[in-house]
């Protein structure tokens, strides 16, 4: 039988030219045209008039108008009486299509007396043309802040499509108030007790509409959506709110009100499951606060809700996310130095406790679903091994993201999964291979992808610092390995491979590099070539590989193809390679231009005019966070030099970042750390040089110094701006941004190098009048947090003290007294210690601690002023200086 392909065959066979199946190049085109033709109609038969809508409002350009034209003629011959489709064709006829023959040829088709039709059955629902011309107000607005303002401006109804319309998942919110608003606005006019319904009909009825259920959970889902892009901690404000719809919901007997209940109930406590986008581990703690008050809520009612399977499961992989409780840290600290970790007795206590009373929170949580009655599977055993408890031995407890959930036809790959977590949960790299070769053996399968990622990061982990207080599953960190009494022969036997030869044995079996394992290899790659390696082994076509490479100019839509956080990682892998200062000698131009790369990648492939610009920030704040690196080399000149060099790339980064994403808190402390780098650089020049007058020492360390200052000020007061809750009956947090004690003694210490004690002073204002939220941010990361907090103050007393007026730090000393009372009488727990104002000593510590000078260059220079601004004359500084006089700051 001939092997020969159809169409090969076709086109060579020696019959007439007629009689061919292709018998010419315009058949071949038609056809081709008729084949597109039929799948874009099949496309647009599915697509519905909100989609069209949507596209429309995204379309800016003319480019972006011709690309979806086909959408948008489509919507415009529709006559259906739906409103979403009648809005769209009525805002179309008030723009300009000239340039758009075919949608101006389908709008005029609508005659004056179709549309009078339209509006008189559009009246019989309740609304009129006078509605319609509000809603295309609405929408009408420049972005998606103040379209929710326009919607909740005026107390006129509304029909719920328009508001799902808005919080849609491509919509870019800015503002806090504009989610707060718009589960205000629902909760007012869409929650009553009229009778519900699970259809997913959008419910036109009548102008006054109740929401159902089908459409509150469309609702919720792009509600979590924008909450964990925007304000992570905001999810405890939905979980209210959606405490306050499931409150309203009838619950007549013989119905089934009690189901559609529970369909809500189970479908927000697994929403409330998803990390989110900022610090998706340390923000954990709120999708738990979430979860708590919907079963809190459930668990108050006459007849408690019933949670099912997922629900159950979605808890657990909450759990595995938060920090240990004080029981869990009792268990972690006994762990035994062996494999497996089985708990320790210290004392006669702990031979009292069972194995259960060490169950951790996670593990409690699977007991009570078993008791359920629902089963574990692999991947309830996945999330039972980052809890501390394997098949059948004890592992270590894990703080972590939850593994992949395979589901449907895929269900059976979560047996990787589990594999994957088991090998997560150890301590070292020889525990991780011990596991990773034991279930390759028991299992006789290959392991997939997913297991050989988490190898891959056991094997590139940081050893655990000596000093470090970090308890097993607290950090990434690798843990020293035990080697007990075993001979080099089985210590030879045990050692893992290294990450080359691992990475050699997955292809040689067949395993491609992708998602999390790609991503993991990229970031830690020794090389560029190495790197590029790994992005052609994953499958990733080699023309849009090879133009990542250096002096390369990629187009944005072959950057495009690119996964996002692929892109990210390629992004990390250039800001690491950049290389440091290396005394005297000469770096090679292309290493030096490898950070530069990096931020022309990211300028092209997050345009400002995309939603992935205005909603993926890491690739920024990646290479801001590598230009505040203390050695890092951009030029071959001195360290001034490169660090006045990398404030100016940094401010430049600054600019791109604050027209797209925005700053974030993280960005701020990395410029903040360049500008004191950059004036520490300039401060350690000055002093190197001789001969110099005090005069030109005491001059400003950058030469826009007032500038810079005023640039950080207004991103300190914009990360800082509280959240307007007036008038809101849902609970929340009081700032979208966390700016917590690292930051604020980052920000401290940078406006003393731009000698803005007025600013410091008022930086200390903010704090005190802030005391309780900067006390909750310390508290979340212990034991360091107040240890930063009293840093602060010293920094503020070493730098700012001496340089304000007597009447000035009376104030502040008197302001810190005041909060303490304050305190006692609301028995918050006044007079901690953590907010006393520091002693000469605890300063003097403060600026002695600091192991590479700055501290004490600054406080000098901050002498030298004051000895200067006192009137004493040059001579009598000098011999001031060279005799090291006492740095008192106050």
């Amino acid at each position: 039988m001939s092997t020969v392909p159809l169409v090969a065959s076709a086109r060579s066979a020696t019959v007439p030219k007629a009689k061919s199946l292709w018998s010419s190049q315009l058949t071949w085109s038609q056809t081709l045209s008729r084949m597109t033709s039929l799948r874009r109609r099949q496309y647009l038969r599915r697509i519905s008039p909100s989609h069209i809508l949507a596209l429309r409002l995204r379309s800016k350009t003319e480019s972006e108008k011709t690309a979806n034209r086909h959408a948008f003629e489509y919507g415009a011959r529709q006559r259906a009486d739906r409103l979403p489709l009648l809005l769209l064709q009525a805002w179309l006829t008030r723009q300009d299509t000239q340039n758009e023959p075919g949608l101006s040829a389908s709008i005029r088709c609508i005659t004056p007396s179709e549309w009078s039709d339209r509006f008189h059955t559009l009246a019989s629902r309740g609304w009129s043309k006078e509605d319609v011309d509000h809603w295309i107000w609405i929408f009408s607005g420049e972005d998606g802040d103040a379209r929710v303002q326009r919607l909740t401006s005026t107390e006129t109804p509304k029909p719920i499509f328009l508001v799902t319309f808005l919080a849609r998942v491509d919509e870019k919110f800015r503002k806090a108030e504009s989610l707060l608003s718009l589960m205000e606005y629902i909760s007012k006019h869409y929650f009553g007790p009229e009778p519900f319904s699970s259809s997913n009909d959008m419910g036109y009825s009548s102008p006054k509409i109740t929401m159902t259920v089908s459409q509150f959970l469309i609702l919720l889902r792009r509600l979590v959506v924008h909450v964990l892009r925007l304000w992570p901690r905001s999810i405890v404000t939905v979980a209210r709110f959606t405490v306050d719809y499931i409150r309203s919901m009838p619950s007549e007997p013989g119905t089934t009100d009690f189901h559609h209940k529970c369909k809500v109930f189970n479908t927000s406590l697994q929403l409330f499951k998803r990390p989110s986008s900022i610090q998706p581990l340390a923000n954990m703690e709120f999708n738990w606060r979430a979860q708590r008050i919907l079963l809190a809520m459930s668990d108050n009612l006459d007849n408690p809700l019933i949670i099912n399977r997922a629900s159950y499961r979605a808890v657990r992989q909450v759990m595995v996310g938060l920090k240990k409780s004080q029981t869990e840290k009792a268990v972690a600290m006994r762990y035994a130095k062996s494999w497996p970790p089985y708990r320790q007795d210290f004392d006669g206590l702990d031979a009292k406790r069972t194995a259960e009373d060490d169950y951790s929170r996670s593990v409690k949580a699977g007991i009570l679903g078993r008791e359920a009655g629902y089963p574990d599977d692999h991947y309830d055993q996945a999330l039972s091994a980052l809890g501390g408890m394997g098949a059948n031995s004890p592992t270590v407890q894990t703080r972590s993201l939850p593994p992949k959930e395979w589901k449907g036809e895929e269900e059976d790959r979560n047996v990787y999964s589990n594999w994957a977590m088991l090998v997560r949960a150890t301590r070292n790299t020889r525990e991780a291979w011990k596991v990773f070769s034991d279930l390759a053996s028991k299992t006789g399968k290959t392991p997939n992808v997913q297991v050989y990622a988490e190898m891959f990061i056991k094997l590139q982990a940081r050893q655990l610092n000596p000093n470090s207080h970090a308890l097993p599953g607290d950090s990434r960190e690798s843990f020293p390995i035990h080697d007990a009494n075993y001979s080099e022969y089985e210590l030879a036997r045990l050692s893992p491979p290294t990450v080359r030869e691992l990475y050699d044995q997955m292809i040689s079996r067949g395993v491609k590099p992708e998602g999390h394992c790609l991503h993991t290899l990229l970031i830690n790659a020794d090389s560029l070539e190495e790197g590029i390696r790994y992005l052609r082994d994953s499958g990733i076509d080699a023309a849009i590989v090879n133009a990542l490479t250096l002096f390369k100019q990629p187009s944005y839509q072959v950057l495009w193809k690119i996964p996002l956080l692929t892109f990210k990682s390629y992004i990390q892998l250039l800001c690491r390679l950049q290389p440091d200062r290396r005394g005297w000698e000469k770096i090679l131009p292309n290493e030096l231009l490898q950070i530069r790369h990096a931020i022309k990648l990211a300028r092209v492939r997050l345009r400002p005019i995309t939603t992935e610009a205005s909603t993926f920030r890491p690739p920024w704040t990646i290479i801001l966070r590598a230009l505040a690196r203390p050695h890092i080399c951009l030029i071959n000149g001195t360290q001034a030099d490169n660090d006045a060099e990398a404030l100016a790339v940094s401010m430049d980064v600054l600019d791109s970042l604050e027209r797209t994403a925005g700053v974030d808190p993280d960005a701020f402390m990395y410029i903040c750390r360049t500008v004191q780098k950059a004036a520490l650089s300039r401060l350690t020049s000055r002093e190197s040089q001789s001969g110099e007058s005090t005069r030109r020492n005491l001059s400003p360390l950058l030469p826009d110094a007032e500038a810079v200052a005023e640039r950080l000020k207004s991103m300190f007061s914009q990360l800082t701006r509280v959240v307007q809750t007036t008038g809101f009956n849902f609970p929340s947090p009081k700032f979208m941004h966390v700016v917590g004690p690292a930051h604020l003694h980052t920000y401290m210490r940078t406006l003393a190098f731009l000698d803005d004690a007025a600013a410091m002073a008022q930086l200390l204002r903010w704090m005190l009048a802030h005391r309780r939220d900067v006390d909750d941010e310390a508290r979340r990361i212990e034991p360091r947090g107040h240890a930063l907090v009293a840093k602060t103050l010293c920094a503020f007393q070493a730098f700012a003290a001496p340089r304000l007026s007597h009447e000035d730090q009376v104030d502040l000393v008197s302001m810190m007294e005041d909060e303490d009372e304050d305190e006692d009488e609301d028995g918050n727990g006044g007079g901690t210690g953590f907010w006393r104002w520091p002693t000469q000593e605890d300063v003097d510590h403060y600026v002695q601690s600091d192991l590479r000078g700055g501290s004490q260059r600054l406080q000098r220079r901050v002498v030298l002023g004051e000895l200067w601004d006192d009137g004493l004359s040059r001579r009598e500084v000098r011999e001031t200086r060279e005799e090291g006089v006492d740095m008192a700051s106050g």
